[in-house]
């Protein structure tokens, strides 16, 4: 006869919209990839208990969908910037305000003939044409190189190292916030399971119990999840491309 403990409802949802388009590199000490970039997708694993809901649901599959879908579709086309980096000098300049502007656009002079920009001064006839200034992201990296890309063209995560494994913490926190704790426990849900996929055959699974409160957002702080130990020298070949001087 079967007993509570030898029953449990599991779902799992993967989808073609589950998916989003970035680029990165990881940097760690004495180590940094070259840029380059993934076709990243995701998938949703709920664990629930030996009964499910009222309904008849572990959890509504619409749900799930609208949520995953939303967290996925913002983390598209971007450049992934992990905040947290111990190797990394991270600059942040915000889009700012111009004189005289409060849309955040600077003037420039405009030759008001044809509109070409006068790097000697406005001349008399001058007018001012206005353009926005978007900010900036700067980022030193410990070999020496420099990357400067638009603010706007980044999207700035609360991660140490831009790897699937440490997307998967982050993809996990979102898609927390959008189903809503609360409701998942009402449900029964006792654990979730987020996988993050850089290509077919290469994922990264992050799974852990749905926590009850989080107020200091320990759970999803991912030092707490990265060793203090030394990093081991890898004994095997790995077809990792490190940035290499020229």
């Amino acid at each position: 006869m079967s007993t509570n403990a030898d029953t449990k409802f599991e779902i799992y949802i993967s989808k073609d919209t589950f998916k989003f388009n970035a680029s990165h590199f990881v940097a760690y000490p004495g180590f940094r990839e070259r840029l380059h970039g993934h076709s990243y997708r995701v998938a949703v694993k709920l664990i629930g208990s030996h009964e499910i809901g009222g309904d008849g649901y572990v959890l509504d599959f619409g749900c799930v969908k609208s949520v995953a879908k939303k967290v996925c579709k913002e983390m598209n086309e971007y450049f992934l910037v992990p905040m947290l980096s111990d190797v990394l000098k991270i600059t942040v300049e915000e889009a700012s305000v111009g004189d005289g502007d409060v849309d955040g656009n600077i003037c420039v002079p405009c030759d008001e003939s044809n509109g070409r920009i006068d790097a000697d001064g406005p001349p008399s006839n001058a007018k001012k044409r206005k353009r926005p200034y978007p900010g900036s992201v700067t980022i030193q990296c410990e070999d020496g190189s420099k990357f400067v890309f638009p603010r706007q063209d980044c999207l700035l995560l609360p991660i140490m190292h831009s790897t699937a494994e440490e997307l998967a913490i982050y993809v996990y926190s979102k898609l927390l916030q959008g189903l809503n704790r609360d409701y998942l426990e009402k449900h029964g849900v006792t654990a979730m399971e987020v996988t993050v996929s850089e290509a077919v055959g290469q994922d990264a699974m992050f799974r852990r119990l749905i926590p009850h409160c989080d107020e200091n957002g320990e759970a999803f702080n991912v030092a707490n999840y990265i060793t203090k130990d030394p990093i081991p020298p890898m004994p095997c070949l790995t077809d990792t491309e490190a940035a290499k001087p020229l």
